[in-house]
């Protein structure tokens, strides 16, 4: 054996001890890279082909040579399309790398490792193996059409790594540089070597690949050491992209999808697929029946508009950003788009909001609400000609349910003459609770005559639907004050002439109805009117 094949035996051996080493560091480091899987491949399948090359080169027969060659194949024609998987997964696409995606990707490599294995009975990959006789103990072949597909397959595979890998170099900053660098190593050096040995010119007509691979391991190793390959890669973004908690897409300049992220599709539902990739955002929209919004166009996406939307069925608001992607120069080459989950938000808002405008106790309007839509519904219904009439109504003897049952009864009494009231309100109706137990309606579009009407059904139906507490039947009763509105007098006045309507229905037996117009003060049946003093 001359000593330049045992020099190179022994390389090869310590390029598999380095396969391994870089296998068990990439196990270490499972849990900070996604991406370690692949590479603990990578390393497997790498050391099977240094190792059976070597035992290749160190055997004397041609049998054993054969033996070792097919072994070499149970690894080989898996590492161009794992360092490819690898890239994929480096740069942050790994969405594309479906279970039937991968089964494609390593199709032909399975194909190749069973049509070495089983040569012999069809001569596809080796057409002839033979001992060399310038040269032993080496062999040399003639070779059959597969060998051709399995090459022209494995410098595919390393081919498109390094154009990703390029391509996405120029989108990173220069602290990962380093990483990509290598990288690109350990897919082109071997792809080269490989080539100049098809091509006959490398010493012996030996495969230098492994002894390449052994140079690649020095690479990756120094690579761990210096810039932690495997904790700082730039996947890191992808991984960010991914995980948001906000929907994400990437629109190119004509609003046509380009990227998703997880949550986008799990907002916007099935639609959002790998399918939807280059379709307009429009169409995905009509298709999700989310018609009512339109993306902004690409003109207006320095706005940063925002929308709000409810998905239907999902009770859930979304809040909706465009911002534009511009290129260093400000050029804009597309647009982000975010979909934030404003549910929590929202909700909270409601509850505070609630709060605000709303009684606590019954859930009707606050005076200060109350006065506030008051005054601009007069002032709406006066421009319209229109005339507004307001309510004024308290519950009887209030204290005396207060004193005999106590204030929790108190509150039900309550809430049962609101529960009454609220079956004769019309959609435009404003209710509210004016103070303890008086109420306030204010009806736009009525006159005082319908006013009265109205205040009239209230006060009958809330003495015809007696209180119910412990087991007992508590009769209650309601005086109420009725005035028409003017949008020529404050709302303070306004309702001062229904409280004197109301108190005039208090001192004259309670549970009826007064009216007060202009200077007067009637009673809803009588013909004559009471002078105001």
């Amino acid at each position: 054996m001359p000593s330049d094949i045992f020099i190179y035996i022994v390389l090869m051996s310590v390029a598999g001890v380095l396969n391994i080493f870089i296998g068990i560091y990439a196990y270490v480091k499972r849990t900070s890279f996604l991406g370690s899987k692949t590479f603990i491949f990578i390393s497997l399948f790498s050391a099977i082909y240094t190792f059976g090359h070597a035992f290749e080169l160190s055997s004397q027969s041609l049998e054993m040579i054969v033996l070792w060659t097919y072994f070499q194949y149970v690894g080989l024609p898996y590492i161009a399309p794992l360092s490819l998987i690898l890239v994929i997964q480096y740069i942050g696409k790994d969405r594309y790398l479906t279970t039937r995606n991968r089964m494609m990707i390593f199709f032909i490599p399975f194909i190749t490792t069973m049509l070495v294995l089983t040569n012999h009975l069809h001569h596809q990959f080796y057409q002839t193996v033979y001992l060399r006789d310038d040269v032993t103990p080496m062999i040399d072949f003639v070779i059959g059409p597969w060998y051709i597909v399995h090459g022209s397959y494995t410098f595919a595979s390393l081919l498109a790594g390094g154009i990703l890998l390029l391509h996405y170099w120029k989108q990173t900053k220069a602290a990962y540089w380093k990483q990509i660098f290598v990288l690109l190593l350990g897919l082109y050096l071997p792809m080269i070597s490989s080539f100049l040995y098809l091509l006959g010119y490398t010493p012996y007509g030996m495969d230098p690949v492994p002894i390449v691979m052994s140079v690649t391991s020095f690479l990756y190793i120094w690579a761990f050491l210096s810039t932690n390959i495997l904790e700082l890669a730039p996947i890191a973004r992808g991984l960010i992209f991914d995980s948001m908690r906000d929907g994400v897409l990437v629109l190119d300049p004509n609003l046509r999808i380009v990227d998703f992220n997880d949550a986008a599709k799990r907002i916007i539902g099935n639609k959002l697929n790998d399918q939807a990739i280059g379709k307009n955002i429009h169409s995905l929209w009509k298709e999700n029946e989310l018609n009512d919004f339109l993306f902004p166009s690409i003109e207006h996406l320095n706005n940063k508009e925002e929308f709000e939307l409810e998905w239907t069925g999902l009770h859930s608001y979304y809040q909706i950003r465009s911002t534009p992607v511009k290129k260093k120069k400000g050029f804009i080459v597309g647009s982000t788009i975010v979909i934030a989950d404003i549910t929590e938000q929202k909700l909270l808002y409601q509850k505070l909001e609630l709060l605000a405008y709303t009684d606590g106790l019954t859930g009707i309007l606050n005076r200060k609400t109350f006065i506030e839509r008051s005054e601009s519904i007069i002032k709406q219904m006066y421009e319209k000609g229109h005339s507004t009439s307001i309510i004024i109504f308290d519950i009887d003897h209030f204290k005396a349910i207060n004193d005999q049952h106590g204030h929790r009864m108190g509150d039900e009494a309550i809430c049962h003459v609101v529960s009454i009231c609220k079956t004769f309100l019309q959609p435009n109706d404003l209710f509210g609770r004016y103070g303890g137990e008086e109420f306030v309606l204010c009806l736009p579009s009525t006159t005082l005559n319908e006013a009265s009407e109205y205040a009239e059904a209230i006060r009958r139906s809330i003495e015809n639907t007696p209180f119910e507490v412990e087991n007992k039947k508590i009769s209650i009763t309601a005086s109420f004050g009725v005035t028409q509105a003017s949008e020529a007098i404050m709302m303070e006045e306004i309702l001062s002439y229904a409280d004197k309507a109301l108190y005039k229905s208090k001192h004259n037996g309670r549970n009826t109805v007064h009216l007060a117009e202009a200077n007067r003060i009637f009673h809803v049946t009588d013909e004559l009117s009471t002078t105001l003093s």
